[in-house]
C-alpha cells in the first residue's frame, strides 16, 4: 500500500528498501515493488470525483491540476476535500496564473489555513502571457518566502526531454536556483517529472543532475494505461519530445489491441536500476480507475513477470 508521503529516506544504503554493501540482490520483482512503493497521482478537480467510486489508498500523494481558465477556488476546495478524506493533496501553484502579489498571498492563505496543505508544486504554466508580474516560478519565489505563508514541501516541475520555452542550460539553472531556494527556506524539495514514453530520457537527465551535483529525489511521470490515440493526443499538446519516438515504435502492436496499455516498458526498464530516491506519479489519461488498479496491482504483488522480455500480467484479486 501506499505509505507516508515523501520517504524518499526509504532507498538510503541501511534504511528499509536500501541495498547494504555485499547483501545479495533483490530479484527483479523485488526491484520493480520497491520502485512502484509510495506511487503519486495526478487528478483534476473535475476528474476528482472519480476517487468517490474508486479511492486510492490512504495517505497516497495526489496532485491537483489548475486547468488554465478555471478560479484557483476549484483547487482549494478540491484540496480541503483531499486532505478531509486522508489523502495528501499537492495543489499545482502556475506563476503565469497569478495576476499580483494579493491574489498569490490569498490563494496560499486558502491552501494552508482552510484545506490544511503545507506542500505545492511550482511550475511556470503554459499560458502564452502571465496574468502578473510572475513570468516563471523564479520571479515567485524571488517575490516571496513561501515558509511564511505555511509551505514546508516544495516540488518543482521536471523536464527530462526539454521544454518548448526554454532550453536545456536555463532548465538546468533554474532547477539549481530552486533547489538553493529550498534550502535557504528550510523546504523539503524534490522534482516531478513530464510524462515519459521511454525510460532513458528519464535515466540521462537523472545523470545528468548528478554531474551537476542535483541529488533532488524524482517522481517520474508516467501515464496510466490508456489508447494510443489519448496517448498521442497529450504527448502533442504537453511538448512530450524524445520518447515520443518510443510510442511510435509501439504503433502497430498498441493497434492491434482493443484495450488501454499500461506504461509497462517504462516500469521494467526504470525498475532495473532505478536512481536512488525514485519514485512514480501517475497521469490517469484512460482514466482514474484503470490507473489505479494496474498501480495498486503492482504495488500489492498481484503480477506475473517474465524473467526475460518485458510481460507483465495483473493477477485478479
Amino acid at each position: 500500500m501506499t505509505g507516508p508521503m515523501n520517504r524518499f529516506d526509504d532507498l538510503a544504503p541501511g534504511r528499509l528498501g536500501g541495498a547494504l554493501p555485499g547483501a545479495p540482490q533483490p530479484s527483479r520483482r523485488d526491484r520493480l515493488r520497491r520502485l512502484v512503493h509510495d506511487w503519486s497521482l495526478e487528478v483534476t478537480p473535475r476528474t476528482v470525483e472519480a476517487l468517490a467510486s474508486r479511492a486510492p489508498p490512504p495517505g497516497t500523494q495526489i496532485y491537483i491540476t489548475h486547468l488554465p481558465g478555471h478560479p484557483f477556488e476549484e483547487v482549494i476546495a478540491t484540496a480541503e476535500r483531499l486532505k478531509t478524506q486522508g489523502y495528501d493533496p499537492v495543489p499545482h501553484l502556475v506563476a503565469r496564473a497569478i495576476p499580483d502579489r494579493t491574489t498569490l498571498e490569498s490563494w496560499l492563505l486558502g491552501l494552508t489555513h482552510r484545506a490544511g496543505v503545507d506542500a505545492v508544486l511550482l511550475l511556470a504554466g503554459s499560458l502564452a502571457a502571465p496574468h502578473g508580474p510572475y513570468a516563471d516560478s523564479l520571479a515567485l519565489l524571488e517575490a516571496i518566502d513561501l515558509r511564511d505563508h505555511g509551505i514546508r514541501r516544495l516540488a518543482m516541475a521536471g523536464h527530462p526531454e526539454g521544454h518548448p520555452q526554454a532550453d536545456a542550460g536555463a532548465l538546468e539553472a533554474a532547477l539549481i536556483s530552486k533547489r538553493d531556494y529550498a534550502e535557504r527556506h528550510g523546504l523539503s524539495a524534490w522534482a516531478v517529472t513530464q510524462f515519459l514514453f521511454d525510460a532513458e530520457p528519464l535515466l540521462a537527465w537523472h545523470r545528468r543532475l548528478e554531474e551537476l551535483a542535483l541529488d533532488l529525489p524524482i517522481r517520474a511521470g508516467l501515464p496510466g494505461p490508456a489508447s494510443l490515440a489519448t496517448l498521442g493526443k497529450y504527448a502533442l499538446s504537453c511538448g512530450v519530445g524524445a520518447s515520443r519516438a518510443a510510442l511510435a515504435q509501439q504503433g502497430k502492436r498498441l493497434l492491434r489491441l482493443a484495450r488501454p496499455q499500461p506504461p509497462t516498458r517504462q516500469v521494467l526498464a526504470l525498475a532495473e536500476a532505478p536512481p536512488p530516491g525514485l519514485r512514480l506519479h501517475f497521469y490517469p489519461f484512460g482514466g482514474i480507475a484503470a490507473t489505479l488498479d494496474w498501480v495498486e496491482a503492482l504495488d500489492e504483488g498481484r503480477f506475473t513477470l517474465e524473467e526475460r522480455g518485458d510481460e507483465l500480467r495483473i493477477v485478479a484479486p
